[in-house]
């Protein structure tokens, strides 16, 4: 299991340094679903080609995201958007553009930080939930192993008053 959070403490320059999520469909599911809430569109008409403002806006935030977060390529990005290479560029670079300039759009960044931050609390939840797992696993593997150990100790102790 590969350690997943999203934002890690760089000791060394006291930066925050962004590590690369595993896309799948679950991700997937809560990105659309999230961006559908935000733009207030139907998940399933986000990449139909709606020229309507806020379905282009979370069309780019979608893309953004799977860029950024997830460190897809663009030809990967649209296999899972259906949509030609040139307008995954095209849709990425203006969300940058936007993204970059807080100053006069405030909410894209908005954007972009809430649907970051669900992913990220999915991530850590997803995590916990796995450690958890892992623990009991592991207490169960120690108290077969604190069994044996025992059960050896007994036999030497016996082995010794035996001998003696």
């Amino acid at each position: 299991m590969f350690l997943c959070l999203y934002s890690l403490l760089n000791k060394n320059k006291n930066k925050m340094r962004r590590r690369r999520i595993k896309f799948s469909d679950f991700y997937h599911n809560i990105i659309m679903n999230e961006i559908a809430e935000i733009y207030n569109v139907q998940r399933d008409r986000i990449f139909l080609g709606s020229r309507q403002k806020n379905i282009i806006f979370a069309k780019r935030l979608y893309i953004y995201i799977l860029r950024q977060m997830f460190g897809l390529t663009l030809s990967e990005i649209a296999n899972v958007t259906n949509l030609h290479h040139a307008s995954v560029i095209h849709h990425f670079e203006r969300f940058k553009f936007f993204h970059q300039h807080p100053k006069n759009f405030k909410q894209d960044a908005k954007n972009f930080e809430r649907v970051e931050n669900k992913i990220i609390e999915v991530e850590v939840e997803e995590e916990i939930h796995a450690l958890e797992k892992k623990k009991i696993s592991i207490r169960k593997s120690l108290t077969k192993l604190y069994k044996i150990k025992k059960l050896k100790d007994e036999r030497e102790n016996i082995k010794n008053l035996l001998t003696k």
